[in-house]
């Protein structure tokens, strides 16, 4: 295993012994450090940038050809670490510590090492390994807020008044829907210059602020846990394969949110984020589309086809037909005809 000893805690910094520790090239645009792997190495990239708030953001987009431990080291305080795994796996073991912990897709970090202390992060060899890092200045967050500590809430209290890194912090959860919204758009942007940097310093806000959320959301019974999850993606899409397998009796919201076990609220949540739209949006959206479908590839009649799609009025069913596409049901047969 290569060690990597990361001394210092702003991205220059960081990015600085990266490269030296994977012999790779780096550069600076906008405040933004970067570094290509060599193919010797591996293959891949990553960047890092610091905002005046003391929030920074780290990018990990990589495979490796030899395992590697980043071994956080500094003398000072080390900032809050915020993870986010969207590919592979890796493990995390605090520098005081001998125990290690497992980290794998779809699973988020919030570590606060004590200032005797720091971070080791494993990275295997071979893997496809994509992971957000968040690191949170303990001092210069708090300077930089515009109300008292002390009106914090106190689990969020608990967290940022521990300047002075006296205790140790470890929090493994799996990260939410909308964590895993805004992960894509930090991965998949396609910005430069000051555009680029207003962006990253957004979204690095902003996933801040979910991982907050679901910190607190985690604290809470499961039953009174109202933040969606990746378990729960599974359950939205089970009510999803049924609405479009059944679109002639999909029943109501209640039904389908008990038998997919997952609460109302987490369902409508679930295909806003998923569908911008709401539960009966998206099903009026596939009846419309299999009926265009029927007009086109069936010999049903619109009664027939009002029927199949689970709709009760051909006048409602005319409307928005008309609505969707622009012309009328009987249109669109009448044409298929010709």
């Amino acid at each position: 295993m290569i060690n990597i000893a990361i001394k210092g805690i702003a991205a220059n910094e960081v990015i600085t012994a990266l490269s030296e520790g994977l012999d790779s090239d780096w550069k600076n645009n906008y405040g933004e450090y970067s570094l290509n792997i060599k193919a010797d190495k591996g293959e891949g990239f990553i960047s890092g940038i610091n905002f005046p708030n003391g929030v920074g953001l780290y990018k990990f987009n990589l495979k490796l050809n030899d395992e590697y431990c980043l071994d956080f080291c500094s003398k000072q305080i080390q900032p809050f670490k915020f993870i986010y795994l969207t590919a592979g796996k890796i493990q995390h073991q605090f520098r005081d510590e001998d125990c290690t912990h497992n980290i794998k897709e779809g699973q988020s970090l919030i570590l606060g090492a004590n200032y005797k202390s720091g971070n080791k992060i494993y990275l295997p060899k071979n893997e496809d390994i994509q992971l957000i890092l968040l690191d949170i200045d303990r001092k210069k967050f708090v300077e930089q807020l515009t109300f008292p500590l002390e009106d914090m809430e106190y689990i969020y209290h608990d967290i940022f008044a521990d300047t002075n890194a006296i205790r140790t912090i470890y929090h493994h959860t799996q990260y939410s829907l909308k964590m895993s919204h805004l992960v894509n758009e930090l991965n998949t942007i396609n910005l430069k210059g000051i555009e680029r940097t207003s962006f990253h310093g957004a979204k690095a806000l902003e996933l801040l602020t979910y991982m907050l959320m679901l910190y607190k959301d985690d604290s809470q019974n499961k039953d009174h846990q109202n933040i969606l999850r990746q378990e729960d993606l599974k359950k939205i899409k089970h009510v999803i394969i049924k609405i479009d397998r059944n679109i002639e009796d999909v029943g109501n919201i209640t039904s389908m949110a008990t038998e997919a076990g997952i609460s109302e609220t987490k369902l409508r949540e679930g295909f806003q984020i998923l569908f911008n739209n709401t539960i009966h949006g998206y099903i009026q959206e596939r009846r419309l589309e299999y009926a265009m479908k029927l007009l086109l590839k069936s010999d049903k009649t619109i009664s027939e086809i009002v029927y199949a799609i689970g709709l009760n009025s051909r006048s409602h069913f005319s409307k928005i037909f008309k609505e969707r596409y622009g012309v009328p049901p009987k249109t669109i047969r009448q044409n298929n005809k010709q």
